[in-house]
């Protein structure tokens, strides 16, 4: 059986999901990734194709898999002072290793992980000491001195500029003691993993005690007990562990069942209560005076953002926000309303000036200006002021008056059981405005947004692509703020105004 690093590191957090990986592996057939996932993975190779800049002479190995390790050996016969992406096997355990570097005073090899965050992580899943520990054991395992280990990561302070400086772009963390520290149990976990691949399938997994959003890919399989509204959907049911634990090891899943209501503290007693009675809870004063500071004329709006480990525009740093587009719907005191809307379609040049150039044409100076998760916005305003100072009082202008839609739901000033405990606005849409969808959009989420960007913006889209992007991108985001506009319109018709 071939156990990889990877393996060991779904094995540490949910071992059952592993198993049916390697056992049932039909189970995930039509499982594709997200846009967001594909991404995360994307970013990987190419931070560790770029941190490759750090050792200019070293030898890349380009086969992947089983296939390179006889290879590896070849070319560490030959006495390389750096070797990446070299292949070893111990046992069912295999590793490639990003990057080998030889310490001629040490007389042994210095091994690094590169890491495509902007810090060391050390919570599982993505726990990068015991990913190292992991790699140590296998590589000395095979015969290698491993003399140190270490994670090279993005710098977070890093801003482009020009030409990327990559010595500035990335910083390496020394963390051999830690390793060291961590192998012990690092080894017995790797000995418990490959028993338990050779063992029977066990009933349930783990994720049976975490909420949705932390499950597996194959918790329903897993758990056919746990109905698709559970105890599980409780907003942010996963940071109450005495109570929520107590529900399961007593067979509790519906929130039916629920016998000690009165824990229940905040939005997740709000949340309970709506479901039970089976209408939402709605506190008409709070949103009255939350609206009551609203001054027309009413100003929607909503930032679509890119991001990359790697910085493409000169101002922005790793996984910094760039605003490529925005959307603008005005709501007048007369009920008509207003669109306006900007996408860079050439990044050229100074890259976000002739959007904020358009803002200033499409803002009115009075009126507030709501979004839904102002501080996103609020953020993105920060940013543009700080590249274009002389439009830096009209951007901080926008924040000052600026209302988070959002916060009458996470506030609970609104509560519907449909809504999950969340207060994400593609939850709250289909539940008040069912009749607006971005189903028949060509892009319905905001990972799927970026990704297509990025396709619009490459030189090698022919541009009919390009422009078929464009209608798409402008459909998805001017519906974002069209769903703010209805909403708020169901509000005040909830408070009779």
């Amino acid at each position: 059986m071939n156990i990889s690093k990877t393996d060991y590191l779904e094995y540490t957090f949910c071992k059952k999901n592993l198993w049916l990986k390697k056992h049932k592996p039909e189970l995930f057939v039509g499982a594709e990734l997200s846009e967001f996932e594909k991404k995360i993975i994307e970013e990987g190779n190419l931070a560790d194709e770029a941190a490759r800049h750090l050792f200019p002479n070293g030898t890349l190995m380009e086969m992947v898999g089983r296939k390179a390790v006889a290879p590896t050996q070849a070319v560490l016969s030959t006495n390389p002072p750096v070797l990446f992406q070299g292949a070893f096997v111990w046992d069912d355990f295999f590793v490639q290793a990003d990057v080998l570097q030889f310490n001629t005073v040490l007389g042994g090899w210095e091994l690094f992980e590169v890491k495509a965050t902007n810090d060391v992580k050390r919570e599982v899943p993505h726990h990068h000491v015991n990913d190292l520990a992991f790699q140590k054991t296998v590589l000395e395992q095979s015969g290698l001195n491993v003399v140190k280990t270490g994670v090279i990561h993005l710098n977070g302070e890093y801003r482009q500029q020009g030409k990327v400086d990559y010595n500035a772009l990335f910083t390496i963390v020394d963390l051999t003691d830690e390793v060291l520290t961590a192998e012990l149990e690092v080894q017995e976990q790797m000995t418990d993993l490959k028993t338990y691949l050779r063992m029977e399938e066990e009933k349930g997994c783990e994720c049976l005690y975490r909420g949705r959003n932390a499950q597996c890919t194959t918790f329903c399989y897993s758990n056919p007990q746990v109905p698709e509204y559970a105890v599980h959907d409780i907003n942010r049911i996963g940071g109450s562990k005495k109570m929520f634990y107590d529900w399961i090891d007593r067979g509790i899943y519906t929130l039916d069942e629920i016998d000690n209501p009165q824990a229940l503290k905040g939005a997740k007693k709000a949340q309970y209560d709506a479901y039970i009675t089976g209408r939402p809870l709605i506190n008409h004063t709070a949103i009255q005076k939350a609206f009551a500071g609203l001054v027309y004329p009413l100003q929607f709006f909503d930032y679509e953002g890119y991001s990359s480990a790697i910085p493409r525009f000169d101002g922005f740093g790793a996984y910094e926000q760039v605003p490529f587009q925005y959307s603008l719907h005005t709501l007048h005191e007369d009920g008509t309303l207003d669109h306006k809307e900007f996408l860079i379609t050439r990044p050229e040049g100074d890259l976000t000036r002739a959007l904020v150039e358009r803002m200033r044409e499409d803002f009115d100076e009075r009126g507030s200006v709501i979004s839904w998760y102002k501080s996103y916005e609020s953020q993105r305003n920060h940013k543009l002021a700080e590249l274009h100072t002389d439009h830096a009082p009209f951007l901080e202008a926008l924040n000052d008056r600026m209302f988070d839609l959002m916060e009458i739901f996470s506030k609970n000033y609104y509560v519907d059981a449909k809504f999950k405990g969340s207060a994400s606005i593609k939850n709250v849409l289909p539940v008040l405005v069912p009749e607006l969808t971005y189903k028949a959009l060509g892009i319905q989420k905001g990972d799927q947004a970026v990704e297509r960007w990025e396709k619009m913006i490459h030189k090698a889209t022919p541009q009919e692509e390009k422009d078929s992007i464009a209608r798409d991108l402008l459909a998805y985001c001017k519906l974002d703020t069209l769903a703010m506009v209805e909403i708020y319109r169901f509000l005040q018709r909830v408070l009779g105004t």
